[in-house]
This record gives C-alpha cells, sequence and structure tokens, in this order.
C-alpha cells in the first residue's frame, strides 16, 4: 500500500512489554527502518486495560480514567492508519473509547509491503 509507505506510523507499546522486553521498541523501529519505514515511538503509560481488570463493570471508570490519562491525548491528531500498539488490551482500548482502529505493528508491516 503506497499510503502505509509514505507515513510516518507511531509505536504504542503495551506496558508489560516495556518492561518485560525492554529493548522491543528499538526492534520494532530497526525492523520498520529495514523495509524503509518510519516509526516514532510514543511515550504512553498504561493504557487502562491491565488483563481483565478493564473488562470488569466496577473497574470502567478507572480504566477509562487511565486511558484518558495517557493515551486519549497522544491519539487525537493522528490518522487512524498511523496507529499502532503492540498490545491486544491496547488495540481494545483504542477501539472502545476512540473512534480509532489501531493495527498491530505486524498488519502495518503487511499492508506496506504487499
Amino acid at each position: 500500500n503506497e499510503n502505509d509507505k509514505k507515513q510516518t506510523f507511531k509505536l504504542f507499546s503495551h506496558c508489560t512489554e516495556k518492561t518485560a522486553l525492554v529493548n522491543s521498541e528499538n526492534e520494532w523501529l530497526a525492523i520498520f527502518n529495514h523495509f524503509g519505514l518510519s516509526l516514532e515511538k510514543v511515550s504512553v503509560g498504561c493504557c487502562g486495560m491491565a488483563g481483565t481488570y478493564g473488562h470488569e463493570k466496577s473497574n470502567l471508570d478507572n480504566s477509562k480514567g487511565l486511558f484518558e490519562l495517557s493515551w486519549q491525548h497522544k491519539l487525537t491528531d493522528l490518522a487512524p492508519e498511523q496507529i499502532l500498539a503492540t498490545g491486544f488490551s491496547c488495540r481494545s482500548q483504542v477501539k472502545r473509547f476512540t473512534e480509532a482502529q489501531a493495527r498491530h505493528p505486524v498488519e502495518a508491516l503487511l499492508a506496506a509491503l504487499t
């Protein structure tokens, strides 16, 4: 897809991934760079899902609050196709609280390379 080749993707990494695999964001940058694609890390905290936590009705307000605190304002000015999130929970939160549909980085790579 030509549009995917020209734009700068924004990487929203899963909080557990960032702590367990501290170099994962740099590895994604290297992969995108290898294929001539532009990727930038976005500094965010937890999206508010935290496994099943955000799915529990009693935690909805806290889950939404965490999303708004760290993620919401970082997504506002981005085109939906720019938004990449490594975590399933993170992609679920983006869909749940915004109009956007975040993709996994591999989905963007596939679209750009086919």
